[in-house]
Protein backbone atom coordinates (compact mmCIF):
# COMPACT_ATOMS: atom_id res chain seq x y z
CA UNK A 1 0.00 0.00 0.00
CA UNK A 2 1.36 3.47 -0.97
CA UNK A 3 -0.21 6.44 -0.02
CA UNK A 4 2.80 8.82 0.07
CA UNK A 5 1.05 11.23 -2.26
CA UNK A 6 -1.07 12.23 0.53
CA UNK A 7 -1.73 13.87 3.88
CA UNK A 8 -4.09 12.97 6.18
CA UNK A 9 -4.35 16.60 8.12
CA UNK A 10 -6.05 16.20 11.84
CA UNK A 11 -7.60 19.15 13.24
CA UNK A 12 -7.17 18.18 17.02
CA UNK A 13 -8.87 19.56 20.14
CA UNK A 14 -8.72 18.41 23.66
CA UNK A 15 -8.80 14.72 22.86
CA UNK A 16 -5.16 13.39 23.00
CA UNK A 17 -6.93 9.82 23.81
CA UNK A 18 -8.31 9.83 20.49
CA UNK A 19 -5.92 11.28 19.26
CA UNK A 20 -3.16 8.91 20.32
CA UNK A 21 -5.75 6.22 19.26
CA UNK A 22 -5.48 7.41 15.41
CA UNK A 23 -2.12 7.85 15.10
CA UNK A 24 -1.28 4.52 16.11
CA UNK A 25 -4.01 3.12 13.25
CA UNK A 26 -1.98 5.45 10.86
CA UNK A 27 1.43 3.99 12.10
CA UNK A 28 1.81 0.82 9.78
CA UNK A 29 1.37 3.31 7.23
CA UNK A 30 4.08 5.48 5.12
CA UNK A 31 0.80 8.68 4.55
CA UNK A 32 1.93 11.76 5.68
CA UNK A 33 0.26 13.27 9.05
CA UNK A 34 -0.21 16.73 9.87
CA UNK A 35 -2.28 17.58 13.27
CA UNK A 36 -3.02 20.92 14.03
CA UNK A 37 -3.88 21.13 17.59
CA UNK A 38 -6.18 23.37 19.48
CA UNK A 39 -6.05 21.78 22.57
CA UNK A 40 -5.04 23.81 25.85
CA UNK A 41 -1.64 22.02 26.29
CA UNK A 42 0.60 20.26 23.97
CA UNK A 43 -0.26 16.45 23.17
CA UNK A 44 1.38 14.38 25.67
CA UNK A 45 1.79 11.06 23.74
CA UNK A 46 4.15 12.99 20.65
CA UNK A 47 7.60 11.10 22.08
CA UNK A 48 5.41 8.04 20.46
CA UNK A 49 5.17 9.29 17.47
CA UNK A 50 9.00 10.62 15.50
CA UNK A 51 7.37 10.66 11.98
CA UNK A 52 4.63 13.05 13.26
CA UNK A 53 4.37 16.35 11.63
CA UNK A 54 2.89 18.24 14.74
CA UNK A 55 2.02 21.90 15.75
CA UNK A 56 0.13 23.06 19.03
CA UNK A 57 -1.84 26.32 18.25
CA UNK A 58 -3.71 26.54 22.12
CA UNK A 59 -7.34 27.70 21.99
CA UNK A 60 -6.82 28.68 18.15
CA UNK A 61 -9.99 29.40 15.76
CA UNK A 62 -10.49 26.25 13.09
CA UNK A 63 -9.85 28.59 10.26
CA UNK A 64 -6.51 29.62 11.64
CA UNK A 65 -5.62 26.16 12.62
CA UNK A 66 -5.30 25.09 8.52
CA UNK A 67 -4.12 28.08 7.40
CA UNK A 68 -0.96 27.85 9.66
CA UNK A 69 -0.34 24.33 8.33
CA UNK A 70 -0.88 24.87 4.64
CA UNK A 71 3.23 25.58 4.06
CA UNK A 72 3.59 22.25 5.03
CA UNK A 73 1.23 20.32 2.34
CA UNK A 74 3.79 18.17 -0.21
CA UNK A 75 1.73 16.00 -1.48
CA UNK A 76 -0.64 15.92 -4.27
CA UNK A 77 -3.38 15.11 -2.29
CA UNK A 78 -5.13 15.99 1.23
CA UNK A 79 -8.21 14.17 3.49
CA UNK A 80 -9.72 15.46 6.84
CA UNK A 81 -9.84 12.46 9.41
CA UNK A 82 -11.22 14.38 13.17
CA UNK A 83 -9.34 12.60 15.86
CA UNK A 84 -12.32 10.65 17.06
CA UNK A 85 -13.13 8.95 13.64
CA UNK A 86 -11.01 6.46 11.40
CA UNK A 87 -10.58 6.88 7.27
CA UNK A 88 -9.58 3.62 6.19
CA UNK A 89 -5.77 3.65 4.55
CA UNK A 90 -6.79 0.96 1.81
CA UNK A 91 -9.85 3.53 0.95
CA UNK A 92 -7.82 6.32 0.91
CA UNK A 93 -5.35 4.20 -1.86
CA UNK A 94 -8.45 3.19 -3.99
CA UNK A 95 -9.85 6.77 -3.85
CA UNK A 96 -6.16 7.93 -5.19
CA UNK A 97 -6.38 5.65 -7.94
CA UNK A 98 -9.47 6.84 -8.96
CA UNK A 99 -8.43 10.56 -8.68
CA UNK A 100 -5.28 10.03 -10.74
CA UNK A 101 -7.47 8.51 -13.41
CA UNK A 102 -10.08 11.49 -13.43
CA UNK A 103 -8.65 14.60 -13.46
CA UNK A 104 -12.27 16.57 -13.80
CA UNK A 105 -13.04 15.10 -10.58
CA UNK A 106 -11.90 17.28 -7.68
CA UNK A 107 -12.52 14.97 -4.60
CA UNK A 108 -13.94 11.74 -4.05
CA UNK A 109 -15.20 9.62 -0.90
CA UNK A 110 -16.92 6.07 -0.15
CA UNK A 111 -19.52 4.91 2.59
CA UNK A 112 -19.46 5.54 5.78
CA UNK A 113 -20.84 4.06 9.05
CA UNK A 114 -20.82 5.36 12.59
CA UNK A 115 -20.26 3.74 15.58
CA UNK A 116 -21.47 4.40 19.56
CA UNK A 117 -19.00 2.85 22.23
CA UNK A 118 -20.64 0.38 24.49
CA UNK A 119 -19.96 -1.84 27.41
CA UNK A 120 -19.47 -4.68 24.77
CA UNK A 121 -18.04 -2.97 22.55
CA UNK A 122 -18.71 -0.60 19.39
CA UNK A 123 -22.36 -0.95 17.83
CA UNK A 124 -21.70 -0.01 14.14
CA UNK A 125 -24.41 1.12 11.92
CA UNK A 126 -24.67 2.92 8.69
CA UNK A 127 -24.38 6.53 7.53
CA UNK A 128 -25.72 9.02 4.84
CA UNK A 129 -28.02 6.45 3.73
CA UNK A 130 -29.45 8.99 1.44
CA UNK A 131 -26.26 8.68 -0.61
CA UNK A 132 -25.28 5.67 -2.07
CA UNK A 133 -22.57 6.21 -4.65
CA UNK A 134 -23.29 10.03 -5.62
CA UNK A 135 -21.81 11.10 -8.81
CA UNK A 136 -22.03 14.70 -9.31
CA UNK A 137 -20.35 15.32 -12.67
CA UNK A 138 -21.98 18.61 -13.98
CA UNK A 139 -19.10 20.34 -16.18
CA UNK A 140 -20.42 23.35 -15.25
CA UNK A 141 -20.28 24.82 -11.24
CA UNK A 142 -22.75 25.94 -11.13
CA UNK A 143 -24.85 22.61 -12.08
CA UNK A 144 -22.48 20.62 -9.57
CA UNK A 145 -23.68 23.01 -6.78
CA UNK A 146 -27.23 22.25 -7.96
CA UNK A 147 -26.74 18.73 -7.62
CA UNK A 148 -24.92 18.84 -4.18
CA UNK A 149 -28.09 20.33 -2.63
CA UNK A 150 -30.14 17.21 -2.50
CA UNK A 151 -27.41 15.21 -0.95
CA UNK A 152 -27.33 14.12 2.82
CA UNK A 153 -23.57 14.09 3.04
CA UNK A 154 -20.88 16.63 3.37
CA UNK A 155 -17.97 16.35 1.23
CA UNK A 156 -15.46 17.55 4.24
CA UNK A 157 -13.27 14.12 4.85
CA UNK A 158 -13.48 13.19 1.25
CA UNK A 159 -9.93 13.31 -0.71
CA UNK A 160 -9.07 16.34 -2.35
CA UNK A 161 -6.78 17.63 -4.40
CA UNK A 162 -4.22 19.73 -2.61
CA UNK A 163 -4.22 22.87 -5.05
CA UNK A 164 -8.04 23.42 -4.38
CA UNK A 165 -7.42 22.92 -0.38
CA UNK A 166 -4.95 25.55 -0.05
CA UNK A 167 -6.12 27.85 -2.40
CA UNK A 168 -9.65 27.73 -0.40
CA UNK A 169 -7.94 28.15 2.80
CA UNK A 170 -5.96 31.33 2.12
CA UNK A 171 -8.40 33.01 0.47
CA UNK A 172 -10.16 32.84 3.82
CA UNK A 173 -7.94 35.47 5.25
CA UNK A 174 -7.82 39.07 5.28
CA UNK A 175 -4.51 40.41 6.14
CA UNK A 176 -4.14 39.34 9.91
CA UNK A 177 -8.05 38.79 10.07
CA UNK A 178 -10.54 35.88 9.26
CA UNK A 179 -13.22 36.75 6.94
CA UNK A 180 -15.22 34.00 8.63
CA UNK A 181 -15.23 31.80 11.85
CA UNK A 182 -18.78 29.37 12.13
CA UNK A 183 -17.87 26.26 11.48
CA UNK A 184 -20.75 25.65 9.91
CA UNK A 185 -19.77 28.22 7.31
CA UNK A 186 -16.60 26.52 7.40
CA UNK A 187 -18.10 23.20 6.27
CA UNK A 188 -20.31 24.53 3.64
CA UNK A 189 -17.31 26.78 2.23
CA UNK A 190 -15.13 23.33 2.10
CA UNK A 191 -18.60 21.64 0.15
CA UNK A 192 -19.04 24.62 -2.40
CA UNK A 193 -15.53 25.58 -3.21
CA UNK A 194 -14.29 21.68 -4.12
CA UNK A 195 -17.53 21.83 -6.38
CA UNK A 196 -16.78 24.65 -7.91
CA UNK A 197 -13.16 23.65 -8.90
CA UNK A 198 -14.28 20.02 -9.78
CA UNK A 199 -16.58 17.23 -9.76
CA UNK A 200 -17.29 14.73 -7.06
CA UNK A 201 -18.13 10.92 -6.55
CA UNK A 202 -19.06 8.97 -3.82
CA UNK A 203 -17.55 5.43 -4.61
CA UNK A 204 -19.16 2.04 -3.39
CA UNK A 205 -16.51 1.28 -1.22
CA UNK A 206 -16.09 1.29 2.89
CA UNK A 207 -14.64 4.58 3.54
CA UNK A 208 -14.81 5.27 7.06
CA UNK A 209 -16.04 4.96 10.42
CA UNK A 210 -16.92 7.76 12.25
CA UNK A 211 -17.70 8.33 16.29
CA UNK A 212 -21.58 9.67 17.40
CA UNK A 213 -20.74 12.24 19.93
CA UNK A 214 -23.83 14.23 21.28
CA UNK A 215 -21.51 16.58 22.79
CA UNK A 216 -19.99 17.60 19.98
CA UNK A 217 -19.05 20.89 18.30
CA UNK A 218 -22.12 20.11 15.56
CA UNK A 219 -24.21 20.40 18.43
CA UNK A 220 -23.39 23.64 19.22
CA UNK A 221 -22.41 25.46 17.17
CA UNK A 222 -24.65 28.62 15.67
CA UNK A 223 -26.65 26.99 12.81
CA UNK A 224 -26.82 28.45 9.00
CA UNK A 225 -30.42 28.97 9.63
CA UNK A 226 -29.63 31.90 12.52
CA UNK A 227 -26.09 33.43 10.86
CA UNK A 228 -28.24 34.43 8.01
CA UNK A 229 -30.96 36.25 9.56
CA UNK A 230 -29.12 37.87 12.85
CA UNK A 231 -27.64 41.13 12.79
CA UNK A 232 -24.78 40.20 15.00
CA UNK A 233 -23.60 37.81 12.63
CA UNK A 234 -24.29 40.06 9.54
CA UNK A 235 -20.36 41.29 8.59
CA UNK A 236 -19.06 37.25 8.88
CA UNK A 237 -22.04 36.49 6.61
CA UNK A 238 -21.73 38.87 4.50
CA UNK A 239 -17.95 38.00 4.08
CA UNK A 240 -18.76 34.31 3.41
CA UNK A 241 -21.31 34.79 0.53
CA UNK A 242 -19.03 37.24 -0.90
CA UNK A 243 -16.19 34.84 -0.88
CA UNK A 244 -18.66 32.07 -2.99
CA UNK A 245 -19.44 34.42 -5.39
CA UNK A 246 -15.78 35.60 -6.55
CA UNK A 247 -15.62 31.87 -6.90
CA UNK A 248 -18.22 31.02 -9.01
CA UNK A 249 -17.82 34.49 -11.25
CA UNK A 250 -13.75 33.53 -11.39
CA UNK A 251 -14.87 30.01 -13.00
CA UNK A 252 -18.24 30.84 -14.98
CA UNK A 253 -18.61 33.04 -17.43
CA UNK A 254 -21.96 34.97 -15.26
CA UNK A 255 -22.66 38.32 -14.45
CA UNK A 256 -22.55 39.15 -10.77
CA UNK A 257 -26.03 39.79 -10.16
CA UNK A 258 -26.71 36.68 -11.82
CA UNK A 259 -23.70 34.81 -8.98
CA UNK A 260 -25.46 36.41 -6.13
CA UNK A 261 -28.79 35.94 -6.56
CA UNK A 262 -27.37 31.45 -7.43
CA UNK A 263 -25.32 31.72 -3.95
CA UNK A 264 -28.07 33.47 -2.47
CA UNK A 265 -30.77 30.24 -4.01
CA UNK A 266 -28.38 27.36 -3.28
CA UNK A 267 -28.41 28.81 0.62
CA UNK A 268 -31.65 29.02 1.04
CA UNK A 269 -32.99 26.24 -0.53
CA UNK A 270 -35.05 24.16 1.84
CA UNK A 271 -33.62 20.70 0.19
CA UNK A 272 -30.94 21.80 2.51
CA UNK A 273 -32.81 20.71 5.65
CA UNK A 274 -33.42 16.81 4.99
CA UNK A 275 -36.22 16.44 7.88
CA UNK A 276 -39.70 16.70 6.96
CA UNK A 277 -41.46 19.51 7.95
CA UNK A 278 -43.67 17.72 9.91
CA UNK A 279 -41.47 15.91 11.37
CA UNK A 280 -39.14 18.90 12.26
CA UNK A 281 -42.35 20.39 13.75
CA UNK A 282 -42.63 17.43 16.35
CA UNK A 283 -38.61 17.65 17.04
CA UNK A 284 -39.49 21.16 18.12
CA UNK A 285 -42.70 20.52 20.54
CA UNK A 286 -41.54 17.22 21.66
CA UNK A 287 -37.52 17.85 22.02
CA UNK A 288 -36.16 15.65 24.91
CA UNK A 289 -33.71 13.20 25.33
CA UNK A 290 -36.14 9.81 24.94
CA UNK A 291 -37.74 11.53 21.65
CA UNK A 292 -34.39 12.04 19.97
CA UNK A 293 -33.17 8.54 21.50
CA UNK A 294 -36.19 7.22 19.34
CA UNK A 295 -35.36 8.49 16.82
CA UNK A 296 -31.93 7.91 16.32
CA UNK A 297 -33.21 4.20 17.17
CA UNK A 298 -35.50 4.73 14.21
CA UNK A 299 -32.71 5.87 11.76
CA UNK A 300 -30.58 2.83 12.67
CA UNK A 301 -33.15 0.67 11.99
CA UNK A 302 -33.39 2.16 8.60
CA UNK A 303 -29.88 2.17 7.81
CA UNK A 304 -29.51 -1.53 8.65
CA UNK A 305 -32.41 -2.15 6.01
CA UNK A 306 -31.22 -0.57 3.37
CA UNK A 307 -27.60 -1.66 3.73
CA UNK A 308 -28.04 -5.21 4.34
CA UNK A 309 -25.61 -7.18 2.05
CA UNK A 310 -24.06 -3.89 0.96
CA UNK A 311 -19.65 -5.28 1.35
CA UNK A 312 -19.49 -1.09 1.86
CA UNK A 313 -21.64 -1.04 4.88
CA UNK A 314 -20.11 -3.65 7.50
CA UNK A 315 -22.89 -2.89 10.07
CA UNK A 316 -23.15 -6.30 11.34
CA UNK A 317 -20.31 -8.28 9.15
CA UNK A 318 -16.59 -8.58 9.62
CA UNK A 319 -13.95 -7.34 7.42
CA UNK A 320 -10.18 -7.13 8.20
CA UNK A 321 -10.83 -3.32 7.81
CA UNK A 322 -13.48 -2.95 10.21
CA UNK A 323 -11.98 -5.24 12.82
CA UNK A 324 -8.79 -2.87 12.65
CA UNK A 325 -10.96 -0.47 13.71
CA UNK A 326 -12.94 -2.17 16.64
CA UNK A 327 -9.10 -3.19 17.81
CA UNK A 328 -8.09 0.39 18.10
CA UNK A 329 -11.40 1.18 19.51
CA UNK A 330 -11.17 -1.04 22.32
CA UNK A 331 -6.91 -1.18 23.11
CA UNK A 332 -7.35 2.56 23.75
CA UNK A 333 -10.50 3.36 25.10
Amino acid sequence: MNLDSVSVVIPAHNRPDKLRRLLHYYSGTNIHIIVSDSSDVPFPYLNEFLELTYFHFPKEEFLWKIYYILPHLHTRYVVYCADDDFIIPQAIEQVVAFLDMNPAYNSAQGHYLSYETKKKGPEFFPSFIRNFDKDINQNLPAGRLIEFRNLYASLLYSVIRAKTFVEMYEKCVDGKALKFKNLFLAEIYFNFVSLIEGKNKTLPLFYGAREKDYNSATYSTVPLSVIKTDPRYEVEYRSFFNLLVDLLISKQNIETETAKNFISGILQDPKQDHIHPLKRKLLNLVNNKLTRKFFRYRYKMKGLKITKGMQSYPSNFSTPEKEQIINHILKYQ
